[in-house]
């Protein structure tokens, strides 16, 4: 009787510690801000600098490679946008004391901010450059969800810049 008692604890027990250690990360990545849940169904902050062919600024927005991408992945997580047009330092001031939640301007992971705001992974390589995007540093979600959304355009993205 003790051995199989002792058996079945070789089997439920490891079962219940790994349910107790799933059920305590199911909110993981996390956002200290909750800016993914803030922004899907909301308004998404965008800043924004004139670098063609990935941003040019428009009359009513910006149009361009990162901009046509910032507002699909919008439409993904039904958010509206918020255009900010000003010069690249000060969208990264910005960014950093958490105004923006994110910042185009043909930016490449070589950039000095990298310091002080956080980078997408390189959406798109070319020559020697891999473009980024600037994103509120520390919002592990919301940088997932738009680098998992970056990732699935990668095909479509890599014919369009083609030289």
């Amino acid at each position: 009787m003790i051995q199989t008692m002792r058996g079945k604890w070789c089997v439920v027990f490891p079962l219940l510690l790994l349910w107790l250690v799933g059920a305590g990360c199911s909110n993981y990545p996390k956002d200290p801000e909750k800016t993914l849940e803030k922004v899907s169904n909301g308004t998404l902050h965008v800043g924004y600098s004139e670098n063609p062919p990935w941003v040019v600024k428009g009359a009513a927005a910006p149009t361009g490679i990162e901009a046509d991408l910032i507002k699909a992945f919008a439409q993904s997580i039904g958010a509206q946008i918020q255009w900010h047009n000003d010069t690249e330092q000060n969208l990264l001031e910005a960014l950093e004391e958490k105004q923006l939640q994110v910042v185009i301007a043909g930016l490449t992971d070589d950039s000095p901010w990298s310091k002080n705001v956080s980078f997408t992974r390189p959406f798109v390589e070319l020559g020697k450059k891999k473009h980024v995007m600037a994103v509120v540093m520390g919002e592990n979600a919301f940088i997932t969800k738009l680098e998992s959304f970056l990732h699935q355009q990668a095909s479509s993205l890599e014919k369009q810049v083609q030289p």
